[in-house]
């Protein structure tokens, strides 16, 4: 956890993973981990990913004439170390102290795309190391999970909203859609991006995670400003050469596949100009 406190700015180098990504692959790396934490909320696991929990928790919704009706619904809770040196604000959302998390597996959310895992681990770790750089500067951040939610910051107050879909799917009562008709406590964690009061951004925009992305207020979302570490050139003037992002096994597999179907290709070829030789 200490690794995520910083005393002063981020540095350039300590980012040199995410300067040979492009943003393409970065995101990929983030839908990856995403859909991984996904599985194992459903099965109501409790993950750790480096600056705070998701876990699937017990709770109760207020229905028709005060009607309780039980639910299942997940929370993220921010790493109290980090909650108190960047100064954060909270919704009081508790996950049982005996409950035991596990970190991400590197090498799951990797085989899913084919990346190297250590690739993916840098990535996972220089961004999270971009996140804490953006508290210490206090600036405001939506760090989206695709398929999840999105984990906003304004004004150092933490909020974590879900997608209506992954409220539905994670509640294993069936009552979560009658939850959140009903219940207008519930539909405060539902994510409606532009939508909400919260979801309003500051003059000086606003940093979107995973896109690495600075968005405006009132300018067009494609103008949005990078923030991706760029590579140095090289001192001929070319680009640097790219970190190998794939897994040296799949490669291997492609190949073979490749050159088996090329084989069968001119195999076919040969054929056909056999019989138009008869």
């Amino acid at each position: 956890m200490n690794k995520y406190l910083l005393l002063n700015p981020l540095e350039p180098e300590k980012l040199s993973t995410l300067k040979e990504l492009r943003t393409i692959e970065i995101c990929q790396v983030w839908f990856s981990v995403s859909m991984y934490i996904r599985r194992q909320l459903l099965q109501k696991k409790v993950v750790d990913i480096g600056v705070g929990t998701f876990a699937v928790v017990p709770a109760s919704a207020i229905v028709g004439e005060d009607k309780v009706l039980p639910v299942e619904r997940p929370v993220f809770e921010l790493c109290r170390p980090l909650k108190k040196f960047y100064k954060l604000k909270c919704a009081k959302t508790k996950i049982p102290d005996k409950t035991l998390s596990a970190p991400l597996d590197f090498q799951e959310i990797a085989a899913d795309i084919h990346f190297r895992w250590e690739i993916v681990e840098q990535c996972v770790h220089e961004t999270l190391l971009f996140f804490a750089g953006a508290l210490l500067d206090n600036k405001e951040v939506e760090f989206f999970f695709q398929g999840i939610g999105i984990l906003a910051v304004r004004r150092k107050m933490v909020r974590m909203t879900f997608f209506a879909d992954c409220l539905l799917e994670l509640d294993a009562t069936g009552n979560m859609q009658t939850a959140l008709l009903e219940d207008s406590k519930m539909r405060r964690i539902v994510a409606f991006p532009g939508k909400s009061k919260f979801a309003r951004i500051s003059q000086e925009g606003v940093i979107t995670l995973p896109r690495f992305a600075l968005e405006i207020p009132d300018e067009d979302p494609a103008l949005s400003i990078s923030l991706k570490p760029r590579r140095e050139l090289a001192p001929w003037g070319g680009g640097a050469r790219r970190v190998s992002v794939l897994d040296p096994v799949f490669l291997a597999q492609k190949r073979v596949s490749m050159s088996k179907q090329m084989e069968k290709k001119g195999m076919q070829d040969n054929s056909k100009q056999a019989g138009q030789g008869r």
